[in-house]
């Protein structure tokens, strides 16, 4: 999903909520997808949850998806209950599914909402286009005013810090390689400024992902000459999002054949790490941390998924009960785990905070890449039936697989081991 579409989306769950058409009612999301976590993360923001997940896919059925069991739709829907409301966004087969509900007595518009673009929403969708091709030429040419030719735009679109990170090992070899003395570093954030500014990457300017998306934009549509490299692994439209996972292609391998067209042979140049020890030792008074045993609980995730609030506070109560301090790593909004100190530190701190805590517990989020390197104990999880396009979130994202860190103990979670995952991790911390 590109910035605009996640825009699109907010948009009509901002619209159905002012409706009143969610309220107090059981939301059921049709397809067990990829845009799954992006209607969640929606609805979140309004105080909503949802409360099953269907999908006609008999491979994903009794599978897991954001904890809830992936189920058929005659299943959960059947008999007829008037406070389902289903939500679809799906590529394709909406048509399908919409007749399929309305079988079964659901009513569009009442029970059935779609949050796909509709045709009486195409001329504005071609009025999006238009604008944001001339805002986007506009935007580069302003990039490259009073620049040489040779100037490169590097174009990091999403807000992902793990994509930062993985620029980075690379990025040096890249402007070496490719004899690259002019360039500029856009960034969405200023979370994925702090980790460019690790590796010293220069000229980094932080804009609205909706302006980067403009010039990427404008550069497809007009199919232009731009010296522009998008640094993702697969932009919208790409053929190379879709063979993510295939044959082992992980989020790693991604990066170094597609974007930057290295082999094996290239490798990771790690960022040079800043003194900010006093810095460290100041956070660990201020929130009465212990170094050497403080367990940072990461629970957050924009991409993938969210540990359930059970799991969360279990892992809590048996750290504690072990002597060990506990504290939540939260940034913005994010609200600490119960019994938890919400502690922040800059991405730039991380490792070094990590280090002198010793001790990781977390869902797989881009703050994994970036303190892959310290020598704390990880534990991280995944979801286990969690599908990324062609293949799981763990083959796909394993900091082992990519050659980022070999101690981490990476777990794949499902409910049906929760107590498992409560012994592997005290193993870790006896």
């Amino acid at each position: 999903m590109d910035n605009y579409a996640k825009a699109f989306l907010r948009k009509k769950i901002l619209r159905l909520v002012k409706r009143g058409a969610l309220n107090e009612k059981k939301i059921v999301l049709f397809g067990a997808s990829v845009f799954s976590k992006e209607i969640k993360n929606c609805l979140t923001e309004h105080g909503l949850a949802v409360s099953e997940i269907i999908d006609n896919d008999s491979r994903k059925t009794g599978t897991e998806c954001m904890g809830l069991e992936v189920q058929k739709p005659e299943t959960v829907l059947i008999p007829h209950d008037d406070n389902f409301v289903i939500l679809i966004l799906s590529g394709g087969y909406y048509r399908e599914m919409v007749y399929q509900l309305t079988q079964m007595g659901y009513v569009r518009n009442k029970n059935i909402f779609i949050l796909n673009f509709k045709t009486n929403e195409s001329a504005t969708v071609l009025l999006y286009i238009i604008a944001r091709t001339i805002r986007g030429y506009v935007t580069y040419k302003k990039l490259k005013k009073c620049s040489s030719e040779k100037r490169v735009v590097f174009i990091a679109p999403y807000t992902g810090v793990g994509d930062i990170y993985l620029t980075g090992l690379l990025f040096d070899e890249y402007i070496k390689k490719n004899k690259i003395s002019d360039y500029v570093f856009l960034v969405v954030s200023g979370a994925c400024k702090k980790v460019a500014e690790m590796f010293e990457i220069k000229n980094t300017i932080v804009m609205k992902p909706t302006v980067t998306d403009d010039i990427i934009g404008c550069h497809h549509f007009l199919r232009t000459d731009w010296n522009i490299v998008i640094l993702n692994d697969g932009w919208l439209g790409e053929a190379s999002q879709w063979i993510r996972g295939y044959k082992g292609l992980n989020f790693e391998k991604v990066f170094r054949y597609f974007v930057f067209g290295f082999d094996d042979s290239i490798s990771h140049k790690l960022p040079p790490q800043m003194d900010c020890r006093k810095e460290v030792d100041e956070l660990f008074r201020k929130y009465s941390l212990t170094k050497g045993k403080t367990v940072v609980l990461s629970p957050y995730s924009n991409t993938l998924f969210d540990l359930p609030d059970d799991v969360l506070e279990a892992i809590v109560f048996q750290c504690t009960e072990l002597g060990y301090s506990v504290c939540t790593n939260c940034a913005g909004t994010e609200k600490p785990i119960p019994g938890t100190a919400a502690v922040f530190f800059p991405l730039n701190m991380a490792i070094t905070f990590m280090d002198a805590a010793g001790y990781f517990v977390g869902v797989r989020s881009g703050l994994c890449d970036v303190i892959s390197s310290s020598s704390c104990k990880k534990v991280i999880f995944y979801e286990k039936e969690g599908f990324f396009y062609r293949s799981s979130q763990f083959e796909y994202f394993s900091l082992k697989k990519m050659g980022l860190c070999e101690d981490a103990l990476e777990i794949e979670y499902s409910s049906t081991i929760k107590d498992e995952v409560l012994e592997k991790i005290n193993s870790v911390l006896n």
